[in-house]
């Protein structure tokens, strides 16, 4: 446990009044109140938007580095949200509060950004004019490393290498919550040295552009900061700083290396300030003590080695070829290809480090090249006659450090243009790999459905001679006419062969408009399960999220579905007045439905949450919606209904004007014949 004195300012501004933000309150020896003005202004995130849902929703949580009078850093971190107050002009308050700690402190005691931002959470003003005490608790590697598992080597490798290199902006992410958002900062932050912190700002949403915080999320690129696509996250390119902690860190935690808690406790000791120190030194705290520059150089040289035939001076030739495969590099392929006889000869063990590489390249890896590049080592390995082998290889399931989003999808395009399905008997290793890595199978097949109809179905054709039906029929039903109904027996064998396959067919059902022959069964199938798996639960909460239909029934259901998952409602708020009816039978479906023991029902709980936060009140048609169904819930579930009237009434802070809306002067009237106590503790 770490006990540390922080100082402290809160910048808003009193209820009701005019007044522009300022810092109302400040304490600690560090700063004054001007001071404070300044720190807040140079890490700004922009306006928030009132009733805003989705990622650019507050709390916004900043992370932040600021020198004081003794040049000494202070770590900060910065909690804006409502207050559920209004201003003068009925514009709803944001308040931020704002801690810092001496990093010399923090030094001394090491602690993890998380555990500042609970301890800055859990306080309750008014703050002491002479600082706050705090008590966090101290760093444990296991938890980033837990978090590092969960998001993706790759990914949060990505994230710190390139942050060496200048300013990152997180694009395309899915709809994390603010702490997830904050977990994977941490994360990052935890794969660098600990000095590093003293360099570090962070936060979990930029709506401003600013450079000054170094790592954001953000809907597009910032100006001048380089971009890391959630979707396909890629390890530096250019030959720099950056590109060398990458290869260190794939070296250090691929298979055969030390875990991440290992990795992650070995730099939080490492707490020397770096604020003003070279790039290049982190890679020494690493482990690895070798300058960039030497690193790239020695790499030219053994090209050129090879390119002039001057490795025919070496007494181990194959050690400079092998020095050369493992550079995880395609454009390499034509250099090998043209030495590779005389220096592998038979041996195998060139051939096993140049799947290694290709396996690199295509799960994360290698140093930020595009997967797809691959390819040039099947052809390789064609050559060789043992291109089915080397497919067979990348076809693999997920290891420990790759990424299974990534690497299944790069290797489902090489598969299909490496194969032809008319000629199945040159495959039977691809096919058997195929067969125990659904990841890769589900990502070939939502690439067929869009592509030629006659590949499809050849493809098809090949697979169900070779892969069991179990794995194939659910997609079967929704490719091929006649169209069929996925029947819950059959997600239930599909879901038998990997957590992620229902998932997957519920994004190509949804990419293909056919979201009505899959919702029903899914309904079933989930809704009698006693238990649904942490990482299954959130696979399928992103996709049905992130799921599109036009039809009110099956959006109704999607909401339904998100509640039994635990996640509040997505899609109502697109649902215009002439669909309520569609969605709230979609809707009631699902809600009516119990239960099964041992789990706790918290469906009206995040409902009624979700209400009264009053994101909802930001899209277009978005209130009516949701007090349609409300109105609903109101009327048919009373029981359910009361809370939930609740939880709308207190949203009237948050969404100044909503009491003035024609449908919620229709759903008050109702309520209070149906609940006069509602009339003893709300004003209409």
């Amino acid at each position: 446990m770490a006990d540390l004195r922080a100082g402290w300012a809160v910048r808003g501004k009193p209820p009701g009044s005019y007044d522009e933000y300022r810092v109302t309150g400040c304490g600690g020896p560090d700063f004054s109140a001007t001071d404070y003005a300044h720190i807040l202004r140079h890490f700004a995130l922009g306006t928030p938007s009132p009733g805003r849902s989705g990622p650019a929703a507050l709390p916004w949580i900043t992370i932040s580095e600021v020198r004081g009078a003794d040049d000494g850093t202070r770590i900060g971190i910065a909690l804006e949200d409502w207050t559920g107050e209004a201003d003068g002009a009925g514009r709803p308050i944001a308040e931020t509060r704002y801690f810092c700690v001496p990093y010399e402190a923090l030094r001394a005691a090491p602690v993890s950004y998380a555990g500042l931002y609970e301890a800055l959470a859990a306080a309750a003003p008014p703050f002491p004019a002479d600082g706050l005490d705090l008590h966090v608790p101290a760093l444990d590697p296991t938890e980033p490393a837990a978090t590092i598992e969960r998001f993706g080597v790759q990914r949060v490798a990505a994230a710190a290498s390139l942050l060496l290199d200048g300013p990152v902006t997180i694009t395309n992410a899915p709809d994390l919550s603010a702490s997830d958002r904050l977990a994977f900062l941490d994360a990052v932050a935890a794969l660098l040295p600990y000095g590093w912190r003293t360099r570090f700002s962070a936060a979990t949403w930029d709506q401003s552009g600013n450079r000054n915080v170094s790592l954001a999320f953000a809907r597009r690129v910032r100006d001048r900061t380089t971009e890391l696509d959630w979707r396909t996250p890629r390890l530096p390119e250019r030959s720099n700083a950056g590109r060398a902690y990458a290869r260190m860190l794939v070296e250090l935690l691929g298979e055969g290396g030390r875990s991440p808690a290992d990795v992650i406790a070995h730099l939080a000791a490492a707490g020397e300030p770096l604020a003003d120190a070279d790039p290049g030194t982190a890679i020494h705290v690493l482990g690895r003590p070798v300058a960039v520059v030497q690193d790239q150089r020695d790499l030219v040289d053994v090209r050129e080695l090879l390119r002039s035939g001057r490795y025919r001076e070496l007494a181990d030739a194959r050690s400079v070829l092998s020095e050369l495969i493992r550079a995880d590099d395609p454009g390499d392929v034509p250099l090998l290809r043209g030495c590779w006889t005389a220096i592998a000869g038979t041996s195998d063990a060139p051939y096993r480090e140049l799947c290694g590489a290709a396996r690199r390249v295509v799960w994360g890896g290698a140093a930020a090249v595009d997967g797809r590049n691959a390819a040039q080592y099947v052809e390789l390995a064609g050559d060789l006659g043992r291109a089915d082998d080397l497919l067979a290889v990348l076809l693999g399931p997920a290891g420990r450090g790759e990424d299974e989003t990534v690497g299944a999808a790069t290797a489902a395009l090489i598969v299909l243009d490496a194969v032809d399905p008319a000629a199945a008997a040159r495959w039977p290793a691809t096919l058997d790999a195929l067969a125990a890595s659904p990841g890769v199978l589900c990502a070939l097949i939502t690439e067929l459905a869009f592509g030629p109809p006659d590949s499809l179905v050849a493809w098809f054709r090949m697979l169900t001679r070779h892969l069991p039906e179990s794995l194939l029929d659910p997609f079967c039903d929704v490719l091929f006419v006649p169209l069929r109904p996925a029947e819950p027996k059959g997600l239930e064998a599909l879901a038998e062969h990997g957590t992620g396959c229902v998932s997957d067919l519920v994004t190509l059902a949804s990419d293909m408009q056919r979201l009505g022959y899959v919702l029903p069964g899914l309904a079933d199938w989930l809704t009698a399960r006693d238990r649904v798996p942490a990482n299954e639960r959130m696979q399928l909460t992103i996709r049905l999220t992130q799921a599109r239909s036009s039809e009110p029934d099956e959006r109704g259901v999607l909401d339904g579905l998100l509640l039994w998952l635990g996640a509040p409602p997505r899609h109502v708020t697109g649902v215009r007045a002439g669909g309520h009816e569609g969605y709230w039978d979609g809707f009631r479906s699902v809600w009516t439905r119990t239960m099964p023991a041992p789990r706790t029902d918290r469906r009206p709980e995040i409902l009624a949450s979700w209400v009264r936060a009053g994101g909802w009140a930001g899209s277009a048609g978005g209130a009516d919606a949701v007090l349609r169904l409300v109105r609903e819930l109101t009327a048919g579930l009373p029981d359910e209904g009361r809370p939930l009237a609740r939880a709308l009434l207190a949203a009237r802070a948050r969404v100044p004007g909503i009491d003035r809306a024609a449908m919620y002067r229709i759903w008050w009237d109702e309520a209070v014949r149906r609940c006069p106590e509602l009339l003893e503790e709300f004003s209409a």
